[in-house]
């Protein structure tokens, strides 16, 4: 989750590209309080906590970083300038040049684990728009996934009526393969969504079954059921979807809350079958 709105940034220096100064006196009490009092306020431009996301284009250094970056959940990150006007003036800066797009400044990454100190783990390049956490994009994500969720379609065979000692089938009409790769915008950021699915029925009768199939039609019977008694019943059904999501190609994390479900219903009637002679 962001804690920190980007600090004041300058006119460039010709000497770098759009190379900001940041006063340490601007930096707001309240932000620095979400992290603790920053080991550099000078040069910090965002600071927060969560699995920070560095688009693959912006990060400059071991891409097993950027990962281990975004993969740790509970660390506060901070992403400072790598040299500020002032130092830029000094001729201190030279070599500091990461081959950043206009409009973008070098920045270190930095990385608190918990229980450890401060670790640089690499340089990027940073434009205008705040960075995003793997709990930001997540929680982005979840509604997006609800609306993404097949409907459920819930049928029974035979149609008109089952009759008792012989299987009836049913199906919830979504697929078996549940989401796969579903292409998302999040934030700006490239999002891709994966959702696996299990149906749990109730048939009405007191019994149930667990399913990693959504039933079907003849002959098909991998959703089926044997009543031993007749009667007017209602079966229902909830889809109980486990997703989760890649974000720049980092992860998969799951997404945040309880498992997405659904639920669907149909009524069955079910009566005595009569056996008769045939001469």
């Amino acid at each position: 989750m962001l804690l920190l709105a980007a600090l004041p940034v300058l006119a460039a220096s010709t000497a770098l590209v759009a190379a900001p100064v940041v006063a340490a006196s601007s930096v707001p009490t309240v932000a620095r309080a979400a992290v603790g009092v920053s080991p550099d306020p000078a040069h910090d431009l965002y600071v927060g906590t969560g699995g920070l996301v560095v688009p693959s284009s912006q990060w400059r250094g071991d891409p097993g970083a950027r990962s281990a970056t975004a993969s740790c959940l509970d660390c506060r990150w901070r992403v400072s300038v790598l040299c500020t006007k002032a130092e830029a003036a000094a001729g201190n800066c030279r070599g500091q040049s990461l081959g950043c797009p206009v409009g973008t400044v070098p920045v270190r990454i930095w990385l608190l684990r918990p229980g450890q100190s401060w670790a640089d783990v690499g340089r990027a390049c940073q434009g205008d728009t705040p960075p995003a956490t793997v709990t930001d994009v997540g929680s982005t994500v979840r509604d997006r996934a609800e609306a993404l969720l097949p409907p459920v379609r819930v049928g029974v065979q035979p149609a008109e009526g089952s009759l008792v000692r012989i299987p009836t089938l049913f199906r919830s009409g979504q697929p078996a393969q549940g989401i796969q790769g579903a292409d998302l915008s999040v934030l700006g950021l490239d999002v891709r969504l994966t959702s696996r699915v299990r149906w749990h029925w109730d048939y009405g009768d007191g019994t149930g079954a667990w399913t990693s199939s959504p039933g079907g039609v003849w002959p098909t019977m991998s959703v089926s059921h044997v009543y031993v008694g007749t009667g007017r019943l209602v079966a229902t059904v909830e889809s109980v979807w486990r997703a989760e999501f890649t974000v720049e190609g980092l992860g998969p994390f799951p997404v945040p809350g309880a498992p997405l479900t659904q639920r669907g219903s149909v009524t069955v009637v079910v009566r005595a079958a009569h056996a008769h002679l045939v001469g």
